[in-house]
């Protein structure tokens, strides 16, 4: 009886991932896609690593909207809260709740909430409207299993909805991922596709992507240093992934390095751990060129006591600025 559930929970997972990334080959730049408020990271622990890797040692439940399989591998009955300072008034705020069902998996719900802060509304000849409002709100839910002790795989669905200075837009989107753990070792490879989904209804009657969101990546933790790298490739499904001024398509190696997010975890003990992080892609678009700066560069900290966990991260933007983001784990 055992086997023949496994078998049928292996056939439907490959099936599922089968159809995403079928899609996500078709899947068109990302730049172009909406509701992009999606793509911030939904933790301070991910963002001071430098983004959303598909593979993590000791995964919290607030990362599942990055890859649910880190569900199967989370800590439950816990909630986590986050707050992000965005560059201008923008505010994103993210509530994540887990907990076990046994006989089944982990499972879990995450609210995002984006707004954009105080807008002015004007007309084409410059005559002010008043004030006008703008925000973002995805609500997931997930579940996180496992296929052998040392596969695990997790799926998601998400419900979106976008009010943008009068315009409304909804959709649903579905994410899926694996996360496999080596054994006797601190080293996990995993890989997620992201926001495969369509507009139930759109702003102004046209129909705009997702951004999708193929990645494949591993953890490590060095043997004799206690410190975990995270490499992760991005954007699989989008190559060669390119910039604004490029003149010509770039060749796959010059390509490669913009897929790349790197991140090192410090850890000080049980109780006090460090992070660095760096993407390539954001240091490009956010650089001046005009000196050396730490656009694209992210760094962190978390402090683990016995019932709470903060977590602290900070972004940098160049000369735009930088984001800070606070998250509080709770053991209930």
């Amino acid at each position: 009886m055992w086997s023949f559930s496994v078998s049928v929970y292996k056939h439907l997972l490959y099936l599922i991932l089968f159809s995403c990334i079928s899609s996500a080959v078709a899947a068109q730049n990302q730049s172009e896609s909406v509701y992009r408020f999606l793509t911030i990271n939904p933790d301070a622990r991910s963002a001071g690593l430098g983004g959303s890797h598909a593979a993590m040692i000791n995964p919290t439940s607030a990362q599942f909207v990055i890859n649910p399989a880190f569900l199967n591998r989370s800590e439950t009955d816990r909630v986590y809260l986050s707050y992000l300072n965005h560059l201008g008034d923008i505010r994103y705020g993210t509530a994540n709740y887990a907990r076990e069902l046994p006989g089944f998996g982990n499972v879990s719900a995450s609210l995002r909430y984006l707004s954009y802060g105080a807008l002015t509304r004007f007309d084409e000849m410059g005559n002010d409207l008043g004030s006008a409002s703008a925000n973002d709100l995805a609500l997931t839910v997930g579940f996180g299993t496992s296929l052998t002790n040392q596969l695990s795989y997790g799926l998601s669905i998400t419900g979106i909805h976008s009010s943008l200075i009068g315009y409304r837009s909804s959709a649903v989107s579905f994410s899926g991922g694996l996360l496999y753990n080596l054994e006797g070792r601190e080293t996990s490879i995993g890989a997620y596709l992201n926001n495969a989904g369509a507009q139930i209804t759109t702003y102004n009657g046209l129909s705009e992507s997702l951004p999708l969101n193929l990645a494949l990546g591993i953890a490590h933790r060095l043997q004799y240093i206690p410190v975990r790298l995270h490499f992760t490739l991005k954007n699989l499904n989008n190559w060669p992934l390119e910039y604004a001024d490029d003149e010509t398509i770039p060749s796959f190696f010059d390509a490669l390095p913009r897929h790349i997010t790197g991140g090192a975890e410090f850890l000080f003990g049980e109780r006090v751990s460090a992070r660095i992080g760096f993407d390539p892609w954001l240091n490009n678009q956010t650089r001046t060129g005009k000196r050396i700066d730490g656009a694209g560069f992210s760094f962190g900290f978390a402090i683990h006591l016995n019932t709470i966990d903060i977590d602290f991260s900070r972004t940098s933007f160049s000369d735009m600025g930088s984001v800070v983001q606070l998250g509080i784990g709770l053991k209930l």
